[in-house]
């Protein structure tokens, strides 16, 4: 795994954590605290120990400053994973078992480090070295980080698995299944950290590299969890994406009918604002374009034509309209009369008093714009409305020119 790609990780990790800090799943609020704390601490932990930045500390004379903190931030994760899992089988954990936990994790930190201390490692071409004397130091800390860290992957496998098999279809479960796989591969990875124990008591090295099968390991379980915390931070995201592109595409699929509306009806338009389609402002572009849709309607329904019908009868026996579409097929005949009188400038009429009715402004602002895109989908294609237009633009420009 390449450095940069530990920095894109951590970042994930990191962002994630600040997404379950406002997260609230119901029955699981001390289980998102405790994810929290572990999604942080893995972040700040691969930022610490990637390579780039104990480079960047060596330069400094800090070698162990990073490592310190690092194989710190490494137990508290590994800490927050064994609470973590006392919080998936009780909404709260007892005090009791939380303060016992507190205890054995002190006491691994407390030894690890001094352990780490001890050994005086530096750093020589990216490796930790320290004396054969003192080898054995080096060993001791991993082994405690270790034999810690696998007893608390172990301790949440089950409750992992269980919670996956009771949440329902969604993001949760989703997440769930992302961390037992994550869960899995992070105890086979932590058990393959013998050979780095075997080799540190042959080299006295700590090798900042791994081996093929330790990054294939480590890959996997840290793309895993990364996968299962980005799955609860980017479901909002893509929702919001998703939402965003619905609301575009009806804007768009209203702009052949609002197009040739405002051809006639240029007075319809309301001033757009400035940045009409950010996330913010699409929604009220889609508002905007329906009423000014909505107001061509009102308005054409004064230049209604009594000898439509007439023509779309005449247009229908030649092109036999699907029978779901013969009433929007009669509504576009309407509207296509209405909008070529106006077109020509012929002189307003009251309409009808059945006429005026307005349902479609009572709907949904999705169902309305999806209506209106239907009528402008049969306005433009059927063959049906073109006779129609065509015969009302024959027989209405001589009418009104007389």
């Amino acid at each position: 795994m390449t450095d940069v790609a530990l920095y894109l990780i951590a970042a994930v990790f990191l962002l994630s954590a600040c997404y379950l800090r406002r997260v609230r799943w119901e029955g699981l609020a001390a289980a998102t605290r405790y994810g929290t704390l572990a999604a942080a601490a893995l972040g700040a932990k691969l930022s610490l120990l990637d390579p780039l930045t104990i480079e960047s500390a060596a330069r400094l004379r800090l070698v162990l400053l990073p490592v310190l903190l690092g194989s710190g931030l490494y137990v508290c994760a590994a800490c927050a994973f064994r609470l973590l899992a006392l919080a998936l089988h009780t909404a709260e954990p007892p005090r009791c078992a939380v303060r016992r936990e507190l205890v054995l994790v002190g006491g691994a930190l407390l030894t690890s480090l001094a352990l780490e201390l001890l050994a005086r490692p530096r750093l020589v071409s990216g490796d930790l070295v320290t004396s054969p004397s003192h080898r054995w130091y080096l060993v001791g800390y991993d082994a405690i980080i270790t034999l810690y860290l696998g007893y608390c992957l172990a301790a949440l496998v089950r409750p992992l698995a269980r919670r996956a098999r009771l949440a329902g279809p969604g993001v949760l479960r989703t997440a769930m299944r992302m961390f037992t796989l994550g869960t899995l591969a992070g105890l086979a990875w932590d058990a393959w950290g013998v050979d780095d124990m075997i080799r540190e008591a042959t080299t006295s090295t700590q090798d900042s590299g791994d081996d093929t099968l330790s990054a294939v390991l480590g890959a996997l379980c840290i793309g895993l969890l990364a996968a299962g915390v980005g799955t609860t931070v980017w479901a909002p995201v893509s929702t919001a994406v998703r939402g965003w592109f619905g609301t575009y595409r009806r804007y768009r699929a209203l702009t052949p009918l609002w197009g040739e509306l405002h051809a006639v009806l240029p007075e319809i338009t309301l001033t757009p604002p400035r940045g009409q389609f950010g996330p913010s402002q699409v929604h009220f572009a889609l508002y905007r374009r329906v009423i000014e849709i909505q107001d061509a309607r009102m308005i054409l329904r004064h230049y209604t034509d009594p000898r439509t019908f007439d023509w779309l009868a005449e247009a229908t026996r030649r092109f036999p309209p699907a029978a779901e579409q013969v009433p929007l097929i009669a509504e576009a005949a309407s509207l296509a009369g209405a909008l070529e009188r106006a077109a020509v400038g012929a002189l307003p009429t009251p309409p009808d008093a059945d006429a005026t009715g307005t349902d479609a402004l009572h709907q949904p602002l999705e169902a309305e714009a999806d209506s209106l895109a239907r009528l402008g989908d049969v306005f433009a294609t059927s063959p049906v409305i073109a006779h129609v237009r065509a015969t009302a633009r024959e027989r209405t420009a001589p009418a009104v020119g007389r």
